[in-house]
């Protein structure tokens, strides 16, 4: 007797706390479809286990209590109710976690004006099955027939068509476990296909746990009542107990292990610790009865004492002993279940300290929208992002914005309001035309805008498709993705900051490496002349170009020299013009013509670089006997040449400037140079320097410096003097690009010095 009372106790508390566990759900979410159903599984099958422990008790008495006998008969009628619990697995397992095309059919009934859903479809069976059940059952008509007469003869054939009636049911109920199989094999399949296909690992998890449970039910409650049903079988009353409660155990137990644990239906926080706490709860009052149970037995057995008398005491110590083993219940509970890395919640907020320290943009990106994909089981995720290079965008878990999407982001994400730290796309989007929102929500399929602001400023945003569930987004998620927003967009401050600093950095090193490379290829040391004084300077600017100068001796007792500027900065221009100076100087022994070396080092530049990189130039080559100068000018700014005597000569005969025509023609021109005599070289650093007015230094104010130096400077102090005034002129401003100067004087023969030295200087950079 107290096996069959400890097991309907079991049965009545687990099928109590099914039906609080369903309660508890659809109070999460009413209006969530899922939710429902979920309630919906768990009222079938708790009661289910209630129904088996009444019927357990009723037929124990069913025997001496005429009370028992009519409840057991009302039992058997209801029972079948609880095989709903089949069709509502399989709805669940259609819907979750996405919806099925099937699942979404509709089939028009003929003669009537509605259409039938799936839904309808799967519960039919179920429902003429119960209404068949319940009229056969019951339905005992009473007749009264006359005993004499035509109808005196219809008797035997009422009661025939009632063995009928119940020979059909009874096979009705045998093979309508088939259907019960059915739903029951259709539901595992589609639970570990889900499975399989899933690649979300919270949604993994809670589709496994979830599957796994459901199964060890499916099979429990097949074992009970379907496999019996089929083959007439009658399974003892306390192993049918014990499958029922192992069954209550498994399938409601693995869904609230996973509500718990995983966050399954997104219930909130509150829902989950009160599932635990009142798991918790129950075992502890479980474990009370059945101490007080042995108590009570103990002191009426061996000390004949009335049991009642001691019960207040019981229930006082109970109390004293319970809220301490509440509390650690508590603690324990947190830290194995609500405490887990795994949870999203925690995981999102892990994510918002790892921002604190994360760096690098690219990175920062990425590894936020697969978080954010991944914890809140969103479809897709998009992180956009405005950088001074422009717009970017990272994706996770679906397509990538198309270049088209990401510009028609950058201009309207910026009209934006302020009022609200997240949107709803489907609420609307303060800011946003009616258009503009229906792009989010149509073609991006974004459901959530989350701005990110920094000091007013719009650093980018968050763009977060609906959940793959199904379900909307809770007011807990809308909270975690508000705090996350505010140390995302400080975090991509940071890094836009540091993108910054360290695009600078290396501007900066860009820039030493081209000086560096500019200073080894200017010359030194000079070759040994007669009849000439030469002096150049070379002043980089701080955005360093190609310019560079060179003095070449050819062999024959004349020299070469050229001056030149490459187009660009960095670098890019000051390799360029090393390669050119190393050109020049293969061919200085060649005694090709200065035509021809320049077609050569035009071809070479041509191939050699792209089409927006040339090189102006200017080559001569000086005979110091005659004291001839024969030059070709290459679209280089024109030298100039002072006469001693008064006047002055500009050096333009040439050709196009370098690396724009493959194959350019050049023309060569020649002046001779008279002592005291003076060619002034120069680049467009010079000419084109500005002053705090945007007022360019010019030729004219060159030309006009140059006629009024006194006739006996040599070239170091015209140089000098050149340098100063142009100084004066920019003030505090500082050159945007190199000044480079060479000044060729052509000396008195009683000046010459006894070793024909050329006097050269190398200028260093301003600090």
């Amino acid at each position: 007797m107290s096996n069959y009372l400890l097991l309907s106790t079991l049965n009545l508390c687990l099928g109590g706390l099914v039906f609080l566990l369903g309660l508890l759900i659809y109070r999460e979410n009413p209006a969530q479809r899922l939710n429902r159903l979920v309630a919906l599984m768990l009222f079938f099958g708790g009661f289910g286990a209630v129904v088996a422990a009444l019927a357990l008790m009723a037929g124990r008495s069913a025997t001496t209590h005429v009370g028992a006998q009519a409840v057991s008969q009302l039992l058997q009628g209801v029972a079948y109710v609880w095989e709903f619990y089949f069709p509502t697995l399989f709805m669940f397992a259609s819907i979750f976690p996405e919806e099925r095309g099937y699942a979404r059919r509709t089939w028009r009934v003929p003669g009537l004006p509605w259409r039938m859903g799936f839904g309808v479809l799967v519960f039919a069976p179920y429902v003429f099955h119960f209404a068949l059940t319940i009229g056969i059952t019951y339905w005992h008509p009473h007749i009264a027939l006359p005993k004499s007469g035509p109808l005196h003869y219809a008797e035997p054939i009422l009661g025939i068509a009632g063995l009928v009636a119940r020979l059909f049911l009874f096979v009705h109920q045998a093979l309508f476990s088939l259907v019960d199989l059915f739903f029951g094999a259709a539901t595992v399949a589609l639970l570990f296909g889900s499975h399989r296909r899933a690649t979300v690992p919270r949604l993994r998890q809670q589709l496994w746990v979830v599957a796994i449970g459901l199964t060890a039910s499916l099979v429990c409650y097949a074992l009970t009542t379907s496999i019996p049903s089929l083959f007439n079988l009658r399974p003892n009353e306390s192993l049918r107990s014990v499958l029922t409660i192992v069954a209550l155990t498994l399938g409601p137990g693995s869904i609230a292990y996973s509500v718990v644990r995983y966050k399954f239906l997104d219930a909130k926080l509150l829902a989950r610790r009160g599932i635990l706490y009142a798991l918790g709860s129950a075992a502890l009052v479980g474990v009370y009865l059945l101490v007080v149970g042995r108590i009570q037995t103990f002191l009426r057995v061996m000390l004949g004492a009335d049991s009642r008398v001691m019960e207040p005491v019981f229930l006082i110590m109970a109390l004293a002993l319970f809220q301490p083993a509440i509390s650690r219940l508590e603690q324990i509970v947190d830290r194995m279940f609500l405490r887990d890395p795994n949870d999203y919640r925690n995981v999102v907020r892990q994510l918002g300290r790892d921002l604190q320290t994360e760096i690098d943009l690219e990175e920062l990106l990425t590894r936020t929208v697969r978080t954010l994909a991944d914890a809140l089981l969103v479809r897709s995720a998009h992180v956009f992002a405005f950088t001074p290079q422009g717009p970017i965008a990272r994706t996770a878990g679906g397509v990538p914005l198309a270049d088209a999407q990401v510009s028609r982001l950058a201009a309207l994400l910026p009209r934006v309001g302020v009022e609200e730290p997240i949107y709803r796309v489907s609420e609307g989007v303060e800011g946003l035309a009616a258009e503009d929102q229906r792009a989010l929500e149509d073609e991006m399929h974004v459901e959530l805008v989350v701005p990110l602001r920094w000091r007013g400023e719009l650093l980018g945003a968050l763009l977060l498709a609906d959940k793959v569930t199904g379900m909307s987004h809770t007011s807990e998620d809308l909270t975690l993705l508000s705090n996350l927003a505010t140390q995302l967009s400080v975090s991509l401050q940071n890094a836009l900051l540091l993108r910054d600093r360290l695009a600078v950095a290396r501007f900066e090193e860009e820039l030493n490496l081209a000086r560096q490379i500019q200073r080894t290829s200017l010359l030194s040391e000079f070759p040994t002349l007669s009849g000439f004084d030469v002096h150049a300077v070379y002043q980089p600017s701080k955005h360093v170009g190609g310019d560079f100068y060179d003095v070449v001796e050819t062999g024959d007792g004349a020299f070469l020299i050229a001056i030149a500027d490459v187009s660009g900065k960095g670098v890019p221009a000051a390799l360029l013009s090393a390669m050119l100076q190393a050109s020049l100087r293969t061919q200085a022994d060649s005694r090709a013509s200065l035509p021809g070396m320049l077609q050569s080092i035009n071809g070479l530049l041509y191939r050699s670089s792209s089409i927006r990189q040339f090189a102006t130039f200017f080559l001569a080559r000086v005979e110091p006997k005659t004291g001839t100068v024969s030059f070709s000018n290459a679209g280089h700014n024109w030298p100039v040449v002072r006469r001693a005597r008064g006047g002055r000569m500009l050096l333009e005969r040439g050709g196009t400037v370098l690396g724009i025509l493959e194959n350019a023609r050049f023309e060569e021109d020649r002046v001779v140079m008279s002592p005291g005599d003076v060619l002034v070289c120069y680049t467009d650093g010079v000419t084109e320097a500005a002053n705090a007015q945007n007022e360019q230094f010019g030729e004219e104010r060159l030309y006009q410096l140059m006629d009024g130096l006194p006739s006996g400077c040599g070239p170091r102090e015209i140089t000098d003097r050149l340098l100063g005034e142009l100084s004066s002129f920019l003030g505090d401003v500082e050159p945007q690009d190199d000044v480079t100067l060479l000044v060729l004087r052509a000396l008195e023969p009683a000046t010459a010095s006894e070793d024909g030295g050329l006097e050269v200087a190398v200028a260093a950079a301003p600090r």
